[in-house]
């Protein structure tokens, strides 16, 4: 019997939605200008760098867990990791969006690390079912 590894797509996708975060923006601006128009400033988390370091960190952190597949006891734990660190970034967009001067409108792509913790939560659990399944096999021997 093959062990299916849904769990790798989950932190796959995971992955891929924190390492496009960093380039969206996170919140716009709306200021005005001179002029009649309004000027609007995008926030970017590239620029924020209380934002950039920990999602840089979990992005690289949950694709090195995609290879850690050998050692189930090792990705469960940096996997537990990956998702305080999500848990952490989307708090930190929260507080970096409206915690200025002119509060920020908050932008459609902040739904990326919500589903990149709910893709890491669902690894989570096709791990810990990959080691209740090793664990009844030893237990047949």
């Amino acid at each position: 019997m093959q062990i299916q590894r849904i769990q790798t797509v989950y932190i796959f996708i995971a992955t891929v939605l924190m390492a496009i975060f960093p380039f969206v923006p996170i919140g716009e601006i709306a200021g005005m200008a001179d002029s009649d128009a309004v000027a609007n400033e995008r926030l970017y988390i590239m620029n924020e760098y209380v934002l950039l370091i920990p999602v840089v960190v979990t992005s690289l952190l949950l694709l090195i867990d995609i290879f850690l597949y050998k050692n189930l006891k090792l990705q469960l734990t940096s996997l537990r990791i990956s998702i305080l660190l999500t848990a952490c970034c989307i708090v930190l967009v929260g507080i970096t969006a409206l915690n200025r001067p002119e509060p920020a409108e908050l932008s459609v792509w902040n739904i990326l690390p919500i589903i990149a913790g709910i893709c890491e939560i669902l690894g989570l659990r096709g791990i810990k079912h990959d080691i209740k399944l090793l664990n009844s096999y030893n237990r047949l021997r």
